[in-house]
């Protein structure tokens, strides 16, 4: 038998083993997975020369899981104003240190609209520094939060910041260079205003034009958008986004979200693997593959299933085959959705568990704080998300963080932000307007003629600044009564460009600008769509307004030459007015210049070069519509009729082609090798996109009758020849092989194909090995 003492001393050994393993459950509930929290020791976090893979560890390993679940947490700037009222407010003292000091908010943004007090730079660097001065005070760990906005085209919440077209427009314009120039702008003007994130750019490639955030795509082509985007993420953040000129960007919206079945937003997307592979996989691609810090996910479903709770999607396609390391985040309120709308969930906690386990890290949360974190955090305690999911994902929100400098430099300069926003690069601005405008009928009355003696104005659009600007300016839905941002419209530019002994004229009545066309030589009439954004804009017929219609016809009937100008998000169903203009041209929103980039263009200062990045259909029946479309049938000769063809824009000059010459014979390993003579033989000097498209003339499933597989503009004086080289990577040209599902790997298919640029064509055989 034991002794009364062996009996204690084995007890009290029991008591301690009980206590040990109560202190190791209690940690591997509130540390990182299965560590203790660590209260002291060297702060390697806080040491800059620290690589951030260490500096994560450690601070991560300090951190409580309620400080976790906060890292994970995106509220809207109203949060900290007080009030849910959507109107600007001044920053609440309570609820900015309720939302650091009792949730450990990690990041804060500025929807559509919500801006500081006085909406000018000054006082929206003041603003977030304040934001994050309290985020840094009320954090017992000192992390600075991660602020978001969605500057899309230029800082465009910003009452005095330049406004650039829109994404449609620059896609037309087909230079690269000059969105990387962009979004090097808008990043400098975001950053100086203590903005270190912004939900740009869109990688959706956009396919049905009823959609409302068509405009927001750079078209229905995925090469041009990949190379789009591409451009503007490396503008964007450059090569140290820690840099006070740099900002992380987002690739937008995983995935499928522009090719709703009904083209309406937010609704169900039913699109085919091979499809989703070979269209909206390499935009997304890309994006990573060239440093994308962030992905924003689709607000839709794909295939009945919300892409919010999908783990293929967000796991093992974007994580695994695409090999994002950085922070995946929701749209607005997207978890909430999950239940109240799309009842996959009947309440917050399931849609965050199902949401957080598919792979979202951060939650874009217009209101509600408190219900989100705690929801979550009782969800990791219930064990319904493993400790493992959330360190995983707090990681790389810190790891976003410790790459943008913000631990050491958390605070902008409030006094330069003025200097780098306010009526910034106006003529870059003004060379995207010129160089998006497109082109489309012109009978010979452009450029018009010095001696012209009297031009009309008219048109809806003619005279308005919301119009030129779209969705997504100061407001969401465009510009509200708060302010105005700087902005030449079409009528000023007109006047300002206008021959000394021309007279300009500017009706809006109706009957008024018919009588004054009658003694005019020639009228421009501005028409098109006012601003909307995302679900505001949706639409089913794409239609002209019946008044404009009416204007546009009772002009036509004067028989004074009618240029009619376009502005609008997306093509209109213009097929009957397009015989009563004598010339025609697609403006889309172009921003703060757009007024004298038109000008340039209508008087022979610039000669247009835009191409359209979309198929513009004859009626509305025949959407959705896309030129790389599957070969057409003998049954079906109408597969592809288009009003305007992709690629379709004029200039004032004639380019010819000639030389077109291109490797005969590559491996599956190599780089196709084309070059082509363009001549301009205009008398003007002008821009030429040169396209260059692939059909594959063999292949084991359908394949598009062509894609746009390279592209370069080039700039011709008048009877000047240029060379231009173009390279396709042949690993470019893969397709996704297999039965219906479409659900192998992407691989290219050996046979010939051929190459063409407008009429000149060549084949090009793919071998293994060249003998």
């Amino acid at each position: 038998m034991k002794s009364n003492s062996q009996k204690i001393i084995t007890v009290g050994i029991l008591s301690l083993v009980v206590i040990i393993i109560a202190l190791v459950y209690f940690f591997n509930k509130n540390g990182q997975d299965g560590n203790q929290i660590v209260e002291g020791g060297e702060l390697l976090y806080t040491d800059p020369t620290q690589p951030i893979d260490v500096r994560v560890e450690d601070l991560l390993s300090r951190m409580t899981l309620e400080e976790k679940a906060g890292q994970m947490t995106q509220v809207n700037v109203t949060n900290l104003q007080g009030s849910s009222e959507w109107d600007a407010g001044p920053l609440n003292k309570e609820w900015l240190v309720k939302a650091f000091k009792d949730y450990h908010v990690g990041s804060v943004l500025s929807g559509g609209g919500t801006t500081p007090v006085s909406n000018e730079p000054k006082y929206w660097a003041e603003m977030t520094n304040e934001i994050q001065k309290n985020a840094i005070e009320n954090s017992r760990l000192n992390i600075p939060i991660i602020y978001g906005v969605d500057a899309v085209h230029g800082h465009n919440n910003v009452i005095g910041a330049t406004i650039f077209p829109h994404n449609l427009g620059l896609a037309a314009s087909r230079n690269t260079d000059l969105v990387n120039k962009l979004a090097a702008s808008t990043a400098k003007s975001v950053r100086s205003t203590g903005i270190h994130w912004n939900f740009a750019p869109v990688a959706d490639v956009g396919r049905d034009l009823r959609w409302g955030r068509f405009y927001e795509t750079f078209g229905e082509d995925p090469y041009l958008v990949t190379e789009m985007v591409t451009a503007s993420i490396i503008g964007q953040q450059g090569e140290d986004i820690s840099s006070n000129e740099k900002v992380a960007s987002t690739a937008k919206h995983f995935l499928g979200y522009s090719q709703p079945l009904n083209g309406q937003d937010r609704s169900s997307g039913e699109i085919p693997l091979r499809t989703l592979k070979e269209v909206f996989y390499p935009p997304f691609e890309e994006a990573i593959a060239n440093g994308a810090k962030t992905v924003m996910v689709n607000s839709g479903s794909i295939n009945g299933v919300p892409v919010h709770v999908s783990r293929y999607l967000l796991t093992d396609v974007l994580r695994g085959e695409m090999g994002f390391e950085g922070v995946i985040v929701t749209d607005w309120e997207d978890i909430i959705r999950l239940h109240s709308q799309y009842n996959i969930t009947d309440n917050y906690k399931d849609s965050i568990v199902r949401s957080i386990n598919a792979g979202v890290d951060m939650s874009m949360l217009p209101v509600g704080i408190e219900d989100y974190t705690k929801n979550l955090i009782d969800a990791v305690n219930e064990e319904l998300i493993p400790m493992e999911r959330i360190d995983d994902a707090v990681s790389k929100i810190l790891a976003l963080k410790f790459e943008l400098g913000l631990f050491e430099n958390p605070y902008t300069n409030a006094e330069k932000a003025e200097a780098f926003t306010l009526d910034q690069d106006r003529e870059l601005a003004r060379q995207a307007s010129v160089e998006s405008l497109t082109l489309l009928e012109n009978d010979g009355v452009l450029p018009l003629s010095k001696e012209v003696k009297t031009i009309l104005v008219t048109g809806p659009s003619a005279d308005n600044i919301a119009n030129q600007m779209g969705g997504w300016t100061i407001g969401w839905q465009g510009l509200t009564e708060e302010g105005v941002p700087p902005a030449v419209t079409f009528l000023e530019g007109i006047q300002n460009a206008a021959p000394p002994n021309t007279n300009v004229l500017f009706e809006t009545d109706t009957a008024k600008a018919v009588q004054a066309a009658k003694q005019a030589d020639v009228t421009i009439v501005v028409f098109g769509e006012g601003p909307y954004a995302e679900f505001d804009g949706d639409t089913t017929n794409a239609a002209v307004p019946i008044n404009q219609v009416e204007l546009i016809k009772k002009l036509a009937e004067t028989e004074t030459s009618v240029v009619g100008v376009l502005v609008a998000g997306r093509p209109l169903i213009v097929t009957d007015l397009v015989g009563d203009m004598d010339a025609f041209i697609m403006a889309y929103l172009p921003g703060t210049e757009g007024g004298n980039a038109l000008a340039d263009v209508l008087f022979g200062k610039e000669n247009p070069s835009g191409k359209l990045a979309f198929s513009w259909p004859n009626e509305i029946g025949q959407l959705p519509m896309f030129y790389n479309h599957y070969p057409k049938s003998t049954a079906n000769e109408k597969a592809y009729l288009p009003l305007y063809e992709f690629g379709y824009g004029l200039s004032y000059s004639k380019f010819n082609y000639s030389n077109f010459e291109a490797d005969k014979e590559v491996t599956l390993d190599s780089v196709i090798k084309v070059s082509v003579d363009v001549t301009n033989r205009g008398d003007l000097a002008g821009s030429e996109t040169v396209e260059l498209y692939v059909d594959q003339q063999l292949s084991s499933v359908l394949t598009p009758v062509r894609k746009l597989a390279a592209f370069s503009k080039v700039h011709l004086e008048p009877n000047e020849t240029k060379t231009v080289e173009l390279e396709i990577p042949v690993s470019q040209l893969a397709i996704v092989p297999g039965d219906v599902l479409g659900e192998g790997d992407k691989i290219v298919e050996k046979g010939i194909y051929t190459l063409s640029i407008k009429k000149l064509a060549t084949p090009v055989t793919i071998k293994d090995k060249i003998e």
